[in-house]
């Protein structure tokens, strides 16, 4: 079959496209009335200013300048873009290179009127400390007391007293009718003091007719004493058998166990033969 070839399309002219709205071909219709819309006619657009191009690029411009500025500023230190400084000056966030101080020597400038004079060693003197007492304490063993220098009162108002040292009318039913010791009366509950440093050699809540009792053995000028402190409050005992102890250290409260008529500290005081002396007349000559 021969047919014939479609013929080749002509140039196409591009028609230049108006700024202005485009008119229509007929007149405008009547008020009130619609034209009948082309189904092939296209719809109308929006007019364009024929400035817009211009101003986009300029608006872009500014906007990029002013965000670029303020990264500047805000991640730049003050001091970097200060320009009225014409000094170079480091960065504050440099490293210190050298940190460390350097001290000049200490010198001391002597008058040459001044005399110096050695110290003397001359005039001094070592003595010994006093060898310990060493007693033998049931329970305990060997003891060894060493020589105390401060002697105290064992209550903190001795003045306050009830009965003294040696003869007297038995106080009660099985009281004895001599006074081995003397009776201080400061308060139910006051503190008990040891009258010097020594070792605890008895700390019992079952002493007897003593009660509550504590017995410390002290080294008196190389002398051996022993002082005994009774009728304490149950309970109140604050140190134990074979344990040192220093002038004005508690030992207990004051109580009324064991024989007695009401509360009250009563101090034996005896030496190593174990005969009781009056202890407040030792107590007024040996007090420090």
């Amino acid at each position: 079959m021969h047919g014939r070839r479609a013929a080749a399309p002509g140039p196409v002219r591009l028609q230049p496209r108006r700024s202005g709205p485009t008119r229509a071909a007929h007149s405008s219709p009547r008020a009130g009335s619609r034209a009948p819309l082309s189904p092939q006619a296209p719809e109308p657009r929006a007019p364009r200013r024929a400035h817009t191009g211009v101003l986009r690029p300029a608006f872009s411009a500014v906007a990029m300048t002013f965000v670029g500025s303020m990264m500047i500023a805000t991640s730049v230190p003050a001091l970097a873009v200060t320009a009225s400084d014409p000094e170079h000056r480091a960065s504050v966030y440099a490293p210190v290179a050298d940190d460390s101080i350097s001290l000049r020597p200490q010198a001391l400038e002597v008058a040459s009127e001044a005399e110096l004079r050695p110290l003397t060693t001359d005039g001094y003197a070592v003595e010994a400390a006093p060898p310990p007492i060493v007693s033998q304490v049931a329970g305990l063993g060997s003891v060894a007391v060493i020589e105390s220098d401060l002697i105290v009162w064992p209550v903190s108002n001795p003045e306050k007293r009830a009965s003294g040292f040696g003869p007297r009318e038995a106080p009660c039913s099985g009281c004895s009718t001599y006074h081995d010791g003397v009776d201080f009366n400061p308060g139910n509950g006051a503190p008990v003091m040891s009258i010097a440093d020594g070792v605890v050699v008895l700390a019992t809540e079952n002493g007897g007719g003593l009660g509550v009792n504590v017995e410390v053995q002290h080294n008196i000028g190389g002398e051996l004493i022993t002082s005994s402190y009774a009728h304490m409050q149950y309970g109140s005992l604050a140190v134990s058998e074979g344990q040192r102890v220093s002038a004005g250290q508690q030992l207990g409260l004051v109580g009324s166990t064991g024989q007695s008529t009401g509360s009250h500290l009563h101090l034996e005081m005896f030496g190593a033969d174990g005969v009781r002396f009056d202890g407040f007349a030792w107590l007024s000559t040996h007090v420090s």
